[in-house]
Formats: C-alpha cells, structure tokens, sequence
C-alpha cells in the first residue's frame, strides 16, 4: 500500500482512558522532541506488535482482531515508539503523541468508513517505514430508519434517515428503479425518486452490505381512512378538503382561531367539524381491532398518518382509540374510560410556531404513546401512564383541544391516510 506524506493530526481522543497516566508519566531513558516540543520515545529496533486490546485494565486479557468506527483501541507491542501515523485501512487516523510509548499506542479507529478495504492497520515512521498487521475495521450494513414523507410524488427528493451510509450508496425503489443521489452523510441520504417507481419497501446498499426498509412508500397497508373512500361515520365526521397541495385527493381539516384551554367539538351532529372527526366500528360491524390482536401486539405496531402543518401553536391533538363495536358515543374524547389516548402536538417540541411549510411529512406514533386522559370535562390536565387497553383499539377519532398557551390564534393542519402498521 502506497502511502502519501501527511502532517500528522495533534487532535486528542477527546476522552480520560483509566490507566493512561501511568503510561505517560513514565520516564524513559533516550528521548527526542517532536516539532511542537513533545517528548516522544526512540526505539531501540524495530517495531512490532503483539496484539490489540480495549483502553480499560480490566480488559486487558480481551484480544481485538477487530473493532467499530470509532473504537477506542490499544496497540500493544516493541518499540513503537516512532510511530507517526496510523492507518486503518486507507483511512488515517488522528495521533496524540503523548499516547505514543515504545510499548502502547493509544488511538481511535476513525469514524469515516473506508473507499479501499484492506483489512489492514498500518503503523508508519518519520522515514515512512511501514508495519503492516491484519486487522478488520467491522462496518455494519446500512440501517434504514424512515423518510420524511411516505407518500412523495415521482420526480421528488426523498429524505433518508438511518445510519452507516456510507459512498457509493445505492437506493433502488420497487419497480426496479434507481434513485439518483443528491445528496449523503452518515446518517441521512437525499435521493430523487425514479419515475416508474412502486408502492413498497425500498433497498439501500454500500459497499458494507444491503438493507430494506420496513417502511413502505405510498403505504397502503392497513389505511383505515384517507378521507375518499374510507371516512368517517360519527356525531362528527370532520372537515374534508382538496384545495391545497394534497398529496392523495381529500384529507382531514383541523383549523379554528383556538382560545386558551378550548374544548369545544365543533358543529353539532352530524357535522364537518374543523376540530373533531369521529370513526367508529359499530355501524361499519367492526368486530375487531385496527390490526391482530394477541397478548402485547400494540407494541408490535405504529400509528402513521401524513400531514402538512400550515401554522400551529398551542394546543394539541387528541388521538382517541375505543372498542371495535363502540357507536353513538363521544364518550372517547371525553375520558378514558374507554381507552388511553395519545397526545400529537409537535409546537411544543419546537418551542415556537411549528410548520412544515409546503410540505408534507409522516408522522409516527407508537400504540405505547396511547397512555393519556383527562379525569373531568372540565379538567385539562393529562396524566401519563395509564394502562392501554388491547381489546380496545377499533375505533379511533381525533379531537383538537386548547391549551394554556392558545390566545384565540389561527391553527391550521392537514391529516391524510391514517393507517396502524409495523414501524
């Protein structure tokens, strides 16, 4: 391996490793300076190492043939002091020379994968002599962990979240299309969506391995309302529109100029209601819940639902489950004693007016979030921690309410293609 001249990199490894200091504060009998004046060690022969072990003493008997980006490791072996760079494979990591002895070299494996896989870690002197020795810098394949929108349209950018993604990335979309790369870091790939491309899961590849996403574009599993064909059949069966960039025909509106500690349900029944839409399973003779119902399943399984969020502060969206026969009743959004509920109110993560500007997003619940209620009409306050009921998630409506922070400002969202899935 042919190796170029690099100034070697003074940055620290940024952490205490116990047991340093009794190798630094050794004093060695034949020394000489390094440029900024840090004593370094003369070797008295040739390098060699023995073997690689973790920094912690109690490691110590634990051998490394390997390691993860980023692992701390100890190189351990004969005079090794002269050591002024170290590769791992063709990436070069950062070297303290204070964590330089003729008997250890403390160091990080880099952070970066590499582009040339050798399965090589390289020691190089200041006359760029070269130790070689076998040693495997293990990446994982990609992780794949959502998009921002699960419903884009062909043609448009598609934000990936995940990790390990490291060049060359492959993003192949079902119909067999592949996504040209825009953009990538470690953590998030920004492709554009091939024409031609499918509902389903898509697959991403590195040099490391390939993964695929449990996640589905244009999901259509399990959608229990999109506001055409599938709607809502309660007291109030909310307020449906077309008007502004949907994403897949009519979705729910939630809007109101909301007061501080609102709870009022909208128009009376039945009603397209701006705050409150109502989807019960007695007149559809729903028997069952939203997905299989088995000991602990909801921890099995999300709600999903898209969303475009012109302006909101204040308040919060109430997410209200009940039995699968319940009807004529909005006893659900009222208490708990039909079910916990889960709470969506993302301005408050934010800390300021939250919007997503013209875009639509995937919003993603998990059935452990369905834990809250209100003890009283009257009351606002929600309690966390309350039993989630299994047998009782085949109805479902949604319920805006105000809070302390509303002072009769204008909220307005947009829901579409409500759907209970695995992650």
């Amino acid at each position: 391996m042919k190796f170029t001249r690099y100034k070697t990199s003074l940055i620290g490894l940024g952490r205490i490793v116990p047991g340093l200091m009794i190798s630094v504060m050794l004093v060695f009998s034949s020394c000489e300076q390094d440029g900024d004046g840090t004593s370094l060690e003369t070797p008295n022969g040739d390098a060699g190492i023995n073997y690689i072990r973790l920094p912690e003493p109690t490691t110590s008997d634990s051998l490394l043939v390997s390691a993860t980006l980023g692992t701390g490791i100890v190189i351990v072996g004969e005079n090794l002091g002269g050591t002024r760079e170290i590769w791992f494979n063709d990436q070069q990591a950062s070297l303290t020379p204070t964590f330089v002895t003729n008997k250890t070299i403390f160091v990080s494996v880099p952070s970066v994968a590499p582009s040339k896989v050798t399965d090589k870690l390289y020691l190089v002197d200041a006359n760029k002599d070269t130790l070689v020795y076998d040693f495997v810098v293990s990446i994982p394949v990609p992780e794949l962990y959502a998009v921002k929108n699960e419903w884009p349209k062909p043609g448009e950018h598609l934000l990936i979240a995940g990790n390990y993604f490291f060049e060359p990335v492959t993003v192949t979309f079902q119909g067999g299309g592949v996504g040209d790369i825009v953009a990538v870091s470690q953590t998030q790939i920004e492709v554009v969506i091939p024409e031609g491309a499918t509902e389903g899961p898509i697959k991403l590849s590195t040099n490391f391995g390939e993964t695929e996403s449990t996640f589905h574009l244009w999901d259509k599993r399990n959608i229990i309302l999109n506001f055409d064909d599938k709607v809502a059949n309660g007291w109030r069966i909310g307020l449906r529109e077309d008007l502004d960039g949907p994403i897949d025909g009519k979705y729910l509106v939630v809007r109101g100029n909301i007061a501080k500690n609102q709870r009022d349900e909208g128009p009376g029944a039945p009603a397209e209601s701006p705050l409150t839409m109502e989807f019960w399973g007695g007149p559809a003779g729903r028997t069952e819940n939203f997905y299989p119902s088995y000991p602990n399943s909801y921890r099995d399984y999300v709600l999903k639902f898209e969303a475009k969020v012109k302006k909101w502060y204040g308040g919060s969206l109430n997410l209200c489950l009940a039995t699968p026969g319940h009807s004529a009743s909005n006893q659900e959004i009222w208490s708990n004693s039909i079910n916990a509920r889960a709470v969506w109110a993302p301005w408050a993560a934010a800390g300021e007016e939250f919007t997503t500007g013209d875009e639509w997003i995937t919003v993603v619940v998990p059935m452990s979030e369905f834990q809250y209620f209100m003890d009283a009409p009257s009351d606002v306050v929600y309690t966390p921690n309350q039993k989630f009921v299994e047998s009782a998630a085949g109805s479902f409506s949604t319920w805006m309410l105000g809070s302390p922070e509303n002072t009769g400002n204008a909220v307005e969202f947009y829901i579409d293609n409500v759907r209970f899935v695995k992650p």
